[in-house]
């Protein structure tokens, strides 16, 4: 098993040392190992802070996505009707026909699209 070098406890004479992040603690081991102790449980509340951080911006990302799809939706549905808007109104605005003009137009282009439908299934 690898021990972690930065925390290696090494002995000189009667005094443990240990090298943490480059600085040299020396004294009694067990306060060493209270200090080190101290500064892992900090280190462990800290990453789970992070976790519980990290959690939250995921949620909310996903929620913004899911409002993001759906103003995609209604932009979507918006424009058709804006496009189908626009070509009704080309329609109705040919050469300044009268609503009675276009719906006369529409029955003749029915009867065409009637015609040519009752030719292709002879």
């Amino acid at each position: 098993m690898e021990i972690f070098t930065p925390f290696l406890p090494l002995l000189q004479g009667n005094i443990y040392i240990c090298i943490e992040f480059g600085e040299i603690m020396a004294g009694n081991p067990k306060d060493i190992m209270e200090s080190l102790s101290a500064k892992f449980r900090a280190i462990s509340d800290l990453c789970k802070t992070f976790e519980n951080e990290n959690g939250a911006l995921k949620d909310r990302l996903a929620q913004r996505e899911q409002e993001m799809q759906a103003l995609q939706k209604r932009y979507d549905e918006l424009e058709k009707r804006y496009r189908n808007l626009k070509l009704s109104k080309s329609i109705t605005e040919q050469e300044g026909s009268s609503a009675a003009e276009t719906k006369a137009r529409f029955a003749r282009l029915v009867r065409e699209i009637d015609k040519c439908i009752s030719l292709l299934n002879e």
